[in-house]
């Protein structure tokens, strides 16, 4: 499973901003990112080569921080790839909460992270279709 940093943040400019700041003077590297929002906060979610330490700073400099876990899925990256990973999720009638993609390089490969209902039974579910897991960045 691949770990996902969630931080609260208000729902005005230079909000998302500064917890990356921060990440990115400690030296810690951020993978992938989303940002959903509402009308009074949104939520900063992301993925980073060192999660725990990324954890430790965001909250030692006032944050609100949460870890989820999410099933990391590599995804061939060309037209259908993704429609084909998700006839799978809809053949077994898995839910999907959000997700969100990490592309390193155009016509490779991608990697999807999926935050889903219950995370156990998906995996076991996916592994029937030979789905490449991804456990860590």
């Amino acid at each position: 499973m691949i770990k996902q940093i969630s931080v609260l943040i208000e729902n005005k400019p230079g909000h998302a901003y500064k917890p990356i700041k921060v990440l990115g003077e400690a030296g810690v590297d951020v993978c992938a990112i989303s940002v959903g929002d509402t009308v009074d906060f949104g939520i900063l979610r992301m993925i980073t080569r060192d999660n725990e330490n990324a954890v430790n700073i965001l909250k030692k400099a006032g944050f609100t921080v949460n870890l989820a876990d999410l099933i990391g899925i590599v995804v061939e990256d060309h037209p259908g790839g993704l429609a084909n990973l998700l006839a799978v999720f809809e053949k077994e009638a898995i839910n999907i909460e959000y997700f969100y993609s990490f592309i390193q390089s155009k016509g490779e490969e991608a990697v999807m992270f999926f935050k889903v209902e219950n995370i156990a039974p998906a995996i076991e579910k996916l592994k029937k279709y030979n789905v490449r897991l991804v456990e860590e960045l």
